[in-house]
């Protein structure tokens, strides 16, 4: 795949392009619970994918699927209500039956119960309003992005980023940023070049909670090479905002909350 260049001025990031040395782990393998997912602002089909860790010398999937989920929502008068428990399971991948339409202002949260009536719950995220953009300014190999936020308050962003080519993803990259730095700047930059004529450049700046910044920064520096936005989710061994209601401790993964902004053009 093709190499992409970002630049962000104005906000703190870290970019998924780091190497590492392989090393071995030598302790002994305890298989976990794996569960990720993402829900903005969109109306639409709400996932969860749920898997079981395996040893890294395994390349197999071992997905779950005889669990049972639930989504809740909390708005802003603190009445809680039960979102959906309908979801329809394709190796490990839990979909919503019926169309969300999530509310901005709301907290949104999922309640997983396994097969054993282990109960796993993710943190109560608050759904923020999407990025403002307000300028976008295409030049012939490169776009620069010029988008807005509050200066009274910090900012957390998840930003991917693909490059397609006839509809077929040549390249990826994502972004964990924020801007604790410089947050008396108003107006933050995202600048992208290197991108050929006919080719369709795809962006997702997600305004996200800092918990959910803070587990995508660690998947950002326990990748080992430089995999596509589609391998993030592989069962490596990160918490996030997922507890077992059981043992009180964090689990592995992480369902989080985001603002979506979409940006589509093509070159």
């Amino acid at each position: 795949m093709k190499k992409l260049h970002i630049y962000i001025t104005c906000i703190s990031l870290t970019i998924l392009t780091s190497c590492a040395e392989d090393i071995m782990p030598d302790f002994e393998f305890e298989e976990q619970v794996f569960i990720s997912g993402l829900l903005t602002n969109d109306q639409g089909f709400v996932s969860v994918q749920i898997q079981k860790t395996v040893p890294v010398t395994d390349t197999t999937f071992s997905a779950v699927n005889d669990a049972q989920v639930s989504l809740f929502t909390r708005d802003t008068s603190d009445t809680v209500s039960l979102v959906s428990d309908s979801f329809i399971v394709d190796n490990g991948a839990y979909t919503t039956s019926e169309m969300v339409t999530p509310i901005i202002g709301n907290t949104y949260w999922i309640e997983v119960m396994l097969q054993d009536q282990t109960v796993l719950k993710s943190e109560e995220e608050i759904l923020k309003p999407p990025i403002p953009i307000l300028d976008i300014v295409k030049t012939d190999d490169s776009i620069r992005i010029t988008s807005t936020g509050p200066i009274d308050e910090q900012n957390f962003y998840l930003i991917e980023i693909e490059i397609l080519e006839d509809g077929v993803l040549i390249s990826d990259g994502l972004v964990v940023a924020n801007d604790r730095i410089i947050n008396e700047q108003e107006e933050k930059f995202i600048f992208l070049d290197g991108i050929n004529a006919g080719e369709t450049i795809r962006i997702n700046i997600n305004n996200i909670n800092f918990t959910t910044f803070q587990f995508y920064a660690n998947v950002v520096r326990n990748q080992r090479e430089e995999p596509g936005v589609s391998s993030l989710f592989l069962p490596i061994n990160i918490v996030g905002n997922i507890t077992n209601t059981t043992t009180n401790r964090l689990a592995l993964g992480n369902f989080g909350v985001a603002g979506l902004t979409t940006i589509t053009m093509d070159f």
